[in-house]
């Protein structure tokens, strides 16, 4: 039970993290522009303006900044 409770919560915080300013900083299959590999727990706040940009284009730090 508690795996499933990890899975949802980070499932739940993907989902919504823009909402609060916030972006999943090394997300999955961005690591040739990173970096750095996916790191699941690891949010960066960037403002609620950038934040939903880079959700709604599913792109990383990097890309935003291009």
């Amino acid at each position: 039970m508690e795996n499933f409770a990890c899975v949802r919560t980070q499932a739940v915080l993907a989902e919504n993290a823009y909402k609060y300013g916030f972006i999943l900083r090394y997300p999955m299959g961005k690591q040739e522009i990173t970096g750095t590999s996916y790191e699941p727990w690891h949010y960066r706040y960037v403002g609620e303006e950038a934040a939903r940009e880079i959700y709604e284009r599913g792109i990383c730090l990097e890309e935003y900044f291009e």
